[in-house]
C-alpha cells in the first residue's frame, strides 16, 4: 500500500527560524545528551510532535540550548521513505547505523520546514533529532521496492565503452576497465569526430543508476552495459564544461508521477567514488559531498579555490524581524581588512541564500582573495538568509512586498552598522536562481538604493499565475513597459540549463531579458558558461560579475 501523507491536527506549517555562522553550530550525535526512554516510532500514520527538554539541555558557543532525542523508524531495507520536519530553531537530523555511527544527515543545522529524502538500510532504523524549542516530524511515504517501477532505458555513444562491449561479447570482464578507471578517474572524457564527449560510469549491480547535475539539465538514468556491472551515460559537451554531480544507485521508483517520483533521486544521490574531485562545505557523509568536472577550457579561477580555510575579514550578525512579512531571519554582515587609502572605494554587495554563499561557496575567502590580488576594491557583504524554504519561494520571485521590506526596513538597519556610507553606484544586489530574479527586480524597484545587479542563472521563466501563456517573459515585458532605471547589471546563464522541452528555460529567458536590456540602453555584461544550475560554477560567476561592475584600475591596466 502506498503511503499518504498525514497531518497532526492543529500543527503549524512553517515557522520562524535561525541559522548560524559557517556552520559553527554542529549538533554531534556524539557529544549532545540523548533521551532514550520511550522510544517513538515515526510511521506514516504517526508523525510526531513534541519538545526538545530545554531544562535538561546544553548550550554550544552560541548560548544556545540543544539536546538530542532518539526515534525508530520501521522499515525494510530498500524502503523510500519522504517526509518534512519543522521546528522553530535549526535542526538536525542523523541516521544512526548498526554500529551507533553516523550513516547519513538528513538535515543539517536548518529552520522551518525542511524535506527529507532517503532509502531505508539498517531496519528498524535510528535517528537522531538535534535542536532545542518544539518539532514536528512527518512521514509522507513508505514505499517498499515491490511497489516500485522501473524507467526506460536507452543506447550507446562512447568509443571506450564500445571497446568493452566488445569484450564482455567475447567474455572478458569489467576489472581491466575499472583499473584504468580507477586511475585515471571519471567522469571520461574523449575526444570524438562529433565533439568532446563526456561519460559518466558506476560500477555495482543495481536496479537502476542515475545521475544528478548531468549536461542535459535533467535527471539522467545510466544504462546497463551487457548484464556486467558497468552502467554508463555519455553526452556531447562543450570544452569550457566545469560541473558538480551526483551519481544516484538504485533510486526508490515509486507508483507516482511528476515531481513527486522525480525528487526520489534526493534519497540516494551520493559522491561518486571514482571521481578525484570531490567537493563539499561539510563532509558529514557521502550523500553532502560533490564530484566535480572541470576541463582545459573552463575560466581559470586559481583565486576561488585558494587553500586560504578562513576569512581574514570580521563577521558580525544580527536579527532581522518584519512586522510586514510577520517572520525573523539572520542577517550576517562580512568586513574585510580594509586601510584609509582603499576605504573611500568600497563596495556594498547584499547577497541571498546567505547559508550557501557562506558555507559552500565560501565567499568571504573568495572576496579576500580578489582583493588581495588587486582584482578588485574591498566589498563589504552583507548575507541575507531565508527564514525557510516556503518562505524563501514566496518571496524572491518578483515579490514588490519584500523589496519593499528590503529598502525601508532592512536597508536603514543595515546603514547604522556600516563604518561609513556607501553610494548607490558602489552598492549591488546579488543572487543566484530566484536571488537572480529576485536581485533584479529589486534594484529595478529601488533604483535609488541598488545601482548594480549580479543575477547568477536568474530564474527568469517564472511569471506571475495571472500571466498569459503567449507571454512567459514576465521580468523583461516590465523592462519594456516602465522607463530606464539607473542601474547597471551583470547576467549569466550556464549552457545546460536550457529548456526541457516546456517554455523557455533559464538559458533562453537571460538571452531574452539581455536582449531587451541593451535595446533600452541598460549598462548590460552578459556571460554563458558550460555549467549548469549549480553553485559550483556560481563560485566563479560571482568573481566575474563584481570584476565587470568594479574591476580596479591595477587590473584594467593588465
Amino acid at each position: 500500500m502506498i503511503s499518504k501523507e498525514v497531518f497532526v491536527k492543529g500543527a503549524k506549517r512553517g515557522g520562524l527560524g535561525t541559522m548560524c555562522l559557517i556552520s559553527l553550530i554542529q549538533f554531534s550525535v556524539l557529544s549532545a545528551e540523548i533521551t532514550s526512554s520511550a522510544l517513538s516510532n515515526l510511521t506514516v500514520s504517526n508523525a510526531l510532535t513534541g519538545r526538545f527538554n530545554d531544562t535538561q539541555s546544553k548550550k554550544n558557543e552560541f548560548n544556545q540550548n540543544f539536546k538530542t532525542i532518539k526515534i525508530i523508524v520501521p522499515c525494510e531495507k530498500g524502503d523510500y521513505l519522504t517526509g518534512y520536519i519543522e521546528n522553530s530553531h535549526p535542526i538536525t537530523v542523523d541516521v544512526i547505523n548498526a554500529k551507533g555511527d553516523l550513516s547519513r544527515r538528513l538535515i543539517d543545522n536548518k529552520n522551518g520546514k525542511q524535506d527529507f529524502y532517503s532509502v531505508a538500510k539498517n531496519c528498524d532504523e535510528i535517528w537522531h533529532i538535534s535542536g532545542s524549542g518544539s518539532y514536528h516530524i512527518v512521514l509522507e511515504n513508505r514505499i517498499s521496492l515491490k511497489e516500485q517501477t522501473p524507467d526506460d532505458q536507452s543506447k550507446i555513444l562512447s568509443p571506450v565503452i564500445s571497446s568493452l562491449n566488445d569484450e564482455l561479447r567475447k567474455g572478458q570482464s569489467t576489472e581491466n576497465f575499472w583499473k584504468m578507471i580507477e586511475r585515471k578517474g571519471t567522469p571520461l572524457v574523449e575526444n570524438t569526430p562529433n565533439g568532446t564527449l563526456m561519460t559518466f560510469l558506476a560500477r555495482g549491480s543495481y536496479k537502476n543508476v542515475k545521475l544528478i547535475g548531468a549536461p542535459s539539465n535533467n535527471h539522467e538514468s545510466l544504462q546497463r552495459l551487457a548484464n556486467s556491472d558497468t552502467w554508463y551515460k555519455s553526452f556531447i559537451i562543450p570544452d569550457n564544461t566545469h560541473l558538480s554531480y551526483q551519481i544516484a544507485p538504485d533510486v526508490p521508483q515509486p507508483p507516482l508521477t511528476g515531481f513527486a517520483r522525480r525528487v526520489a533521486i534526493k534519497a540516494v544521490a551520493q559522491v561518486d567514488p571514482y571521481n578525484h574531485y570531490p567537493w563539499s562545505s561539510s563532509g558529514f557523509d557521502k550523500f553532502s559531498t560533490k564530484s566535480t568536472i572541470t576541463l582545459e577550457g573552463a575560466p581559470k579561477n586559481p583565486m576561488i579555490d585558494s587553500t586560504e580555510i578562513k576569512p581574514k575579514g570580521t563577521f558580525s550578525q544580527f536579527y532581522f524581524t518584519s512586522s510586514t512579512l510577520a517572520n525573523t531571519r539572520e542577517i550576517t554582515i562580512y568586513s574585510p581588512l580594509m586601510t584609509k587609502k582603499n576605504k573611500k572605494d568600497a563596495v556594498l554587495l547584499y547577497i541571498f541564500d546567505a547559508q550557501a554563499y557562506i558555507e559552500l561557496v565560501n565567499l568571504p575567502t573568495i572576496l579576500d582573495n580578489l582583493m588581495a590580488e588587486g582584482a578588485i576594491p574591498p566589498v563589504i557583504t552583507v548575507f541575507i538568509s531565508n527564514p525557510d524554504r516556503e518562505a524563501r519561494a514566496r518571496e524572491l520571485p518578483a515579490n514588490s512586498i519584500f523589496a519593499d521590506v528590503l529598502a525601508n526596513e532592512l536597508i536603514p538597519q543595515i546603514k547604522q552598522r556600516l563604518p561609513m556610507i556607501i553610494p548607490k553606484e558602489k552598492t549591488v544586489i546579488a543572487g543566484s536562481s530566484y536571488g537572480g530574479l529576485a536581485a533584479t527586480t529589486i534594484a529595478l524597484r529601488h533604483p535609488e538604493i541598488f545601482g548594480n545587479v549580479i543575477s547568477m542563472s536568474g530564474s527568469f521563466w517564472w511569471s506571475p499565475k495571472a500571466q498569459t501563456e503567449n507571454d512567459k517573459h514576465f521580468v523583461a515585458s516590465e523592462v519594456i513597459a516602465m522607463d530606464k532605471k539607473a542601474v547597471r547589471l551583470f547576467l549569466s546563464a550556464g549552457l545546460f540549463e536550457n529548456s526541457r522541452g516546456v517554455g523557455d528555460g533559464i538559458l533562453e529567458t537571460n538571452r531574452h531579458l539581455r536582449d531587451v536590456l541593451l535595446a533600452k540602453g541598460y549598462e548590460t555584461h552578459y556571460q554563458e558558461y558550460g555549467a549548469g544550475h549549480d553553485y559550483f560554477s556560481w563560485r566563479g560567476v560571482i568573481a566575474d560579475g563584481l570584476i565587470s561592475l568594479f574591476a580596479t584600475n591595477k587590473l584594467r591596466e593588465k
